[in-house]
């Protein structure tokens, strides 16, 4: 079986067996289907998905409520849904809308209302006690999973999915943790799931099209079902017509969604144990599934391959793969993609750091679509890392002769440094930037600083990308000696017990510290934040956090370090109380803060008018901005 063939859900024929599956964008407004919403499914439809399931978080009945979803249930959101339905079909290409109720996963203040559940057990993720549902209530959200599919019908939609995943009631009326009922919607597995399939039955007799049921084929919580149980839950569901495989709940999203903190758990012998057991299609995806992926799903038995992240990441990976061209990949960072959404960082909608169209495909066309430049034009760029490497492949596609001075033996500037220990998978930014550069015909000159004087009138435009100096540690007039994190992650030596000072907040400071816990040092971690690290994305920080303590890190918060003595001995003052504190450690380490590296910048925009920074050139921030900066100065030159 290929990605490419064609198949089949119950009657509908998909175009091949690549699936955008459903993910949270926030791209609604008052509960309602944005145009952004529709332009960016459609992106993944025009860019080879035969089939697109969402939006996600479409709900069933107004006792579940937020500003990230979309009200399925009211007659109101026909208009957007049909637009969101349309702009699939117009590239060939099917969606299946996906209904859901969160139960206990979520909470009430929106709407000033009880949270609906099973029972009265509450979700780790949340800090409300539900209302356990009345058989008055049971009806009514049957009533609302039944209303809400004839709005997808009525709207164009081919088939209906209920999701039974993290976010979902029906999940955890399946669930021993959250179901613990005594009537006869709990108890064993057949009482457990009579819920879901009372809902499933009447979505089906609501709808023409194939009707799915995306499912959590495992907890992960204390208490909660586990992979041990799928024959047991899959013998207990019925009356779907495919399924879709999934894993956790939203307590446990931060294991499902590990990213670059943590391992995400094995789903292919789930998946081959499922495949086994039902007798209906199934659609089945790994932890950040790549096209790579595909051969091992298509042996356990599935017959689509779900993408998600992959497709934020290049919304043409299909079609690439398809062509055996070259497609850029998901670096498990979880940066824009989660906290975006969930962190309400990053403007509060769906983002990716390597690809920036991503959230805002109404304002930005696909680069295959980007028209040439009408002024080709001598470019220099002065640095190779992210920002000047995206700004370079771009630039030339577009029809610039671009050349790239780079000071160093290599490209990819700090990525170099950075993607290492758990930032690895960062090694496929470095690595897809620089094949995007070869593929242009950018002409790179290695080994070569620049100055002002060697800046002649021949280039058009000049770009500086040199980046960001490393942080200064002297600057903190500590008198006694400092190490600076950068050189720790060089090989620099230290003691067998150090105290590490977190300036930094950020992921900087747990690389630090795992790489300093790896040479056997004892390891205090100081922040004046409740954690090291803190402002780290909320999807990677437990993971990050229980590396660390797994290792023996200790971590002293709200604490800032006043002073190193000549003799080593470190004052700590409490940011809260204002007490203080002494430490006597072999080392002091310091993760601090980096600064813009504009002198090049600065000396060149004296001498012409055609110079632009770009990137940590400008201020020091994420890979997103060095990615969004590049890209943007290419589109427009």
């Amino acid at each position: 079986m290929d990605l490419s063939e064609q198949g089949a859900l119950d009657g509908l024929t998909v175009r091949n067996r690549g699936v955008f599956r459903p993910v949270r964008t926030r791209l609604v407004e008052d509960g309602k289907p944005t145009d952004a919403l529709a332009t960016h499914l459609a992106a993944r439809a025009a860019g080879g998905a035969g089939l697109v399931i969402g939006p996600a978080g479409m709900l069933v009945h107004p006792s579940a409520s937020g500003p990230a979803f979309v009200d399925a249930y009211d007659d109101g959101s026909l208009p957007g849904l049909t637009s969101v339905a349309d702009a699939i079909h117009a590239h060939d290409s099917h969606i299946i809308g996906q209904l859901t109720h969160t139960g206990a996963e979520s909470r009430g203040d929106w709407e000033m209302q009880p949270q609906l559940a099973p029972a009265s057990s509450p979700s780790d993720a949340a800090y409300e006690m539900p209302k356990q549902m009345t058989q008055a209530d049971i009806n009514s959200v049957l009533d609302g999973f039944a209303t809400a599919a004839n709005n997808l019908d009525r709207a164009g939609f081919d088939g209906v999915e209920l999701a039974a995943g993290p976010f979902s009631v029906l999940r955890q009326f399946l669930s021993p943790r959250y179901n613990t009922r005594d009537d006869e919607y709990g108890g064993g597995w057949n009482d457990r799931a009579r819920f879901v399939n009372e809902a499933l039955s009447r979505v089906t007799d609501s709808v023409d099209g194939p009707v799915g049921l995306h499912l959590s084929l495992a907890e992960l919580e204390y208490g909660g079902y586990e992979f041990d149980d799928i024959p047991d839950l899959l013998d207990s569901v019925e009356g779907f017509d495919y399924l879709s495989c999934t894993v956790g709940s939203y307590a446990t999203y931060n294991q499902t969604h590990a990213g670059i903190s943590a391992s995400a758990p094995d789903l292919l012998d789930p998946i081959t144990t499922a495949t086994d057991l039902v007798d209906a299609p199934v659609i089945g995806r790994l932890p950040f599934t790549s096209v790579e992926d595909a051969d091992a799903l298509f042996d356990a038995g599935v017959d689509f391959v779900s993408f998600t992240r992959q497709l934020l990441a290049d919304a043409e990976t299909l079609s690439k793969a398809a062509a055996s061209d070259r497609h850029n990949r998901c670096i498990q960072c979880n940066q824009k993609c989660l906290e975006g959404v969930y962190g309400h960082a990053h403007g509060g909608h769906v983002e990716c750091v390597v690809n920036p169209r991503t959230g805002r495909e109404t304002d930005l066309a696909a680069l295959s679509a980007v028209d040439p430049t009408a002024l080709p034009q001598r470019v220099l760029v002065i640095g190779g890392g992210p920002a000047g490497l995206r700004f370079a492949s771009i630039a030339a596609d577009r029809g610039h002769d671009v050349t790239l001075r780079e000071a160093s033996d290599s490209l990819g500037g700090q990525l170099g440094l950075a993607a290492e220990g758990p930032l690895e998978p960062f090694t496929r930014a470095a690595e897809d930037l620089e094949a995007a550069v070869s593929d242009a015909d950018v002409k790179v000159e290695l080994n070569s600083p620049v100055s002002g004087d060697t800046v002649d009138s021949s280039w058009d435009t000049v770009v500086v990308a040199t980046g960001a100096t490393r942080p200064d540690v002297s600057t903190y007039d500590f008198e006694g000696e400092v190490v600076n994190a950068f050189d720790v992650l060089e090989g620099a030596s230290v003691g067998d017990d150090v105290l590490l000072f977190d300036e930094n907040r950020w992921i900087i400071t747990v690389q630090t510290g795992l790489t300093l816990l790896d040479m056997g040092s004892t390891v205090e971690m100081v922040s004046s934040d409740h954690y090291p690290a803190f402002r780290t994305e909320q999807p990677n920080l437990p993971g990050f956090v229980a590396a660390l303590q797994a290792q023996g890190a200790e971590f002293t918060g709200n604490h800032t370090v006043d002073a190193v003595s000549a003799d080593g001995t470190v004052t700590l003052r409490n940011t809260l109380t204002g007490e203080t504190m002494t430490r006597e450690p072999d080392t002091v380490v310091v993760a601090g803060r980096r600064h813009a590296d504009e002198d090049l910048y600065l000396e060149l925009a004296e001498l012409r008018d055609d110079v632009y920074r770009i990137g940590d050139a400008i201020s020091p921030r994420k890979l997103d901005r060095a990615y969004y900066d590049g890209e943007q100065l290419a589109r427009r030159l």
